[in-house]
């Protein structure tokens, strides 16, 4: 199992001075990972012709601008939110689930680890329901974590912070459904995974900074959450951290 990642960091629009930081994922079985790439393309082909699907990477803020939104208040139809909804769709009838954290702490919001002995909170509440999830739906399988690329110090460290997790930590040990080293990649190379992660990313992110635009396409992704019942409660795949005061 696959699990692409990306990150997101907005201000809110609802609280002046809070700010957000967002690390979600996107769940696709290695297998049907070529079957995901050929249906995306197909939607992208529908929507914006062969030039677009075979050269143009899927960008959720290119998608989701607030330009588009202007339009659609004025009744001018846009491709890119009909990609968006199909996009949205595609995930939930191909039981492609999320995962993710949003952090309003501002000391844990940009999803960095400066010390590799230590593992962020957001990454760790990320891992365990991951592990979860493969414990319960892909018992004999293993999930693969990829990271979209940022700069090679944050890769570095974030690498052997997990690693030091993994290998070292009784929580970590714990988690034997997660490959212990995780894997970084570009969403310019096509690929498709990275690409939906980082769409499913800027609709959460919208969701929790309050943008007002955000409410369909955040209800059509609830469907993609995973939810499972541990000690008699019910959770969710995304983990949110609200901070204090608490925000949205």
């Amino acid at each position: 199992m696959l699990i692409f990642f990306d990150e997101t960091f907005r201000a809110s629009l609802s609280y002046p001075g809070a700010t957000l930081g967002a690390l979600c994922g996107v769940a696709i079985p290695e297998k049907q990972l070529h079957r995901v790439a050929d249906d995306v393309f197909r939607l992208k082909l529908k929507h914006f012709g062969n030039d677009f699907a075979r050269e143009k990477e899927i960008k959720g803020k290119e998608l989701l601008k607030n330009s588009i939104f202007r339009l659609a208040e004025r009744g001018i139809e846009s491709r890119n939110l009909a990609l968006a909804v199909d996009l949205l769709d595609y995930l939930h009838r191909k039981h492609l689930y999320v995962f993710g954290c949003v952090c309003f702490e501002k000391g844990m919001q940009k999803f960095q680890c400066d010390d590799v002995r230590a593992l962020d909170m957001t990454f760790r509440y990320v891992f365990e329901r991951i592990d979860m999830f493969m414990k319960i739906e892909f018992k004999d399988r293993m999930a693969k974590l990829v990271f979209d690329d940022r700069d090679y110090g944050i890769n570095q460290k974030n690498a052997e912070a997990i690693t030091n997790f993994f290998q070292r930590s009784a929580v970590g040990l714990s988690l034997d459904s997660i490959l212990k080293t995780p894997f970084f990649a570009i969403s310019q190379s096509q690929n498709i995974g990275l690409q939906l992660a980082d769409f499913v990313t800027t609709v959460i992110g919208m969701r929790f900074s309050s943008h007002p635009h955000s409410k369909k396409y955040f209800e059509m992704l609830n469907k993609c959450f995973y939810f499972y019942q541990y000690n008699g409660r019910r959770v969710s795949s995304l983990k949110v951290l609200r901070g204090k005061p608490a925000r949205d």
